[in-house]
């Protein structure tokens, strides 16, 4: 064979090598053909460069439709390597087997990489020592207030819900009000669990089995909540923010994060005439204020049928760390003036597209914000609390009997749970 030939097999033997080596990753990711365009090109410019790693993206559907994709592919063993879920769903597919334990299989990079979102809005992902989700971004309650309209009234924004309390007449005799730009201050579970929160109880108790709405402390936050809408007439649907704030009939609404790219857009006219702030929260024994709320992940897994978890895992530390997570975040928001807020706390304290006082106000929500808690049966089980605030500011129920009603119902459900998965959670125990 002449050196010719030798170089021309060298040069095949080694194309083949390293074709046959190399890896796609295949993602289901929850965002916008816009957002998704702008991932790729950080991925095809950054990271497969630099690791040989190519990556497909594919935009995966909301809510239900989410859900029965990832269970119909799950059950169908075709699944990708990795995909973005609901925010409480990783432990739900986690405990039906379909999912890695990326605690269990990269053990302390899988802690520092969950350390590095914020604690609250990790809740959602803890249950016994198990490891199936890493958040990367989130939503949180946000709420926004017309500056003009506060100012031309001589008002003080309301710190606790006291003051919003003590707001409301001076508000409703000028025939506005205080609304809910989203379902968070509705008849809903959401509502509930922040006043919960903010009263300093969690939903479960801490061996996850047992709801505490029947417990003296829920009885109070739940009450103080149907009052809103009982005696201090509040709306019991949720507002259409954009028009509800330019109108000025709404000058307060506890919203939800994404409002603010609506609020930039959407209404212009507005520029210089609102502003953002925490949500009312309840007077702590030592004076401090908690202004708790709901926060909500967008979480990645890693499902079991992937041939390339390893690869999986390296895209996740490059994609989650706070340099990556800034700069997409910063660039999203200057090219499609839509707010994407990284799980990453580093990068969400360093993103550059937000003033300096907004930047505050989302840190400071998201840092006291709560995710629910994961207990087998409780995500099925919270319509009987929703169900409990409807009885109350629909029919005139009491509150305390509704809510002890509640109690009971999904007791009974979260102890059935446990028998069903009982030889799931002693794995887990003795781990």
């Amino acid at each position: 064979m002449s050196k010719k030939q030798l170089l021309v097999l060298i040069v095949v033997v080694l194309i083949t090598s390293s074709l046959a080596g190399a890896v796609t990753l295949e993602i289901w990711q929850a965002s916008s053909n816009e957002q998704l365009a702008i991932m790729k090109s950080f991925i095809e410019e950054r990271f497969t460069p630099k690791t040989g790693i190519s990556v497909n993206l594919s935009v995966i559907p909301g809510g239900d439709d989410q859900w029965n994709k990832v269970l119909l592919a799950m059950a169908s063993n075709d699944t990708p390597d990795l995909a973005v879920i609901g925010s409480e769903w990783p432990l739900e597919f986690g405990i039906r087997g379909g999912l890695v334990d990326m605690r269990e299989m990269f053990g302390e990079e899988y802690d520092k990489l969950f350390a590095t979102a914020f604690p609250g809005l990790n809740e959602s992902l803890t249950y016994y020592n198990t490891g199936f989700g890493l958040n990367s971004s989130f939503g949180q309650t946000l709420t926004y207030y017309r500056t003009d309209i506060f100012a031309e009234n001589g008002w003080e924004v309301p710190a606790t819900w006291d003051e919003a309390r003590a707001l409301l007449p001076k508000m409703q005799a000028r025939d506005m009000n205080i609304g809910s730009g989203s379902w968070y201050l509705t008849p809903d579970w959401f509502g509930a669990y922040i006043f919960m929160w903010q009263h300093g109880i969690r939903e479960v108790n801490e061996e996850r089995t047992r709801t505490t709405w029947d417990t003296p402390e829920a009885i109070a936050a739940f009450t103080e909540f149907m009052e809103l809408f009982t005696v201090h007439g509040i709306p019991l649907e949720s507002v259409p923010f954009i028009e509800a704030i330019s109108r000025g009939d709404y000058p307060f609404i506890v919203g939800i994060s994404w409002g603010y790219s609506d609020i930039t857009l959407g209404a212009p006219q507005l520029k210089g005439k609102w502003d953002i702030c925490l949500i009312p929260g309840k007077k702590q024994p030592d004076g401090t204020i908690n202004h708790a709320a709901y926060i909500g992940g967008n979480p990645y897994v890693m499902f079991k049928n992937s041939k390339h978890k390893e690869e999986a895992f390296e895209f996740l530390k490059w994609w989650l760390s706070a340099e990556v997570q800034r700069e997409f975040a910063d660039m999203v928001w200057n090219k499609l003036q839509i707010i994407y807020q990284p799980a990453n706390m580093e990068a969400y304290n360093s993103v550059t597209f937000l003033p300096e006082s907004h930047r505050r106000i989302l840190n400071i929500q998201a840092e006291q914000s709560r995710a629910p808690l994961f207990a087998l049966g409780l995500v099925v089980s919270r319509r009987n609390l929703t169900n409990a605030a409807r009885a109350v500011v629909l029919t005139g129920a009491d509150p305390k009997a509704e809510l002890l009603k509640a109690a009971e119902i999904s007791n009974d459900e979260l102890a059935r749970k446990q028998k069903e998965y009982a030889r799931f959670i002693k794995g887990l125990i003795q781990e």
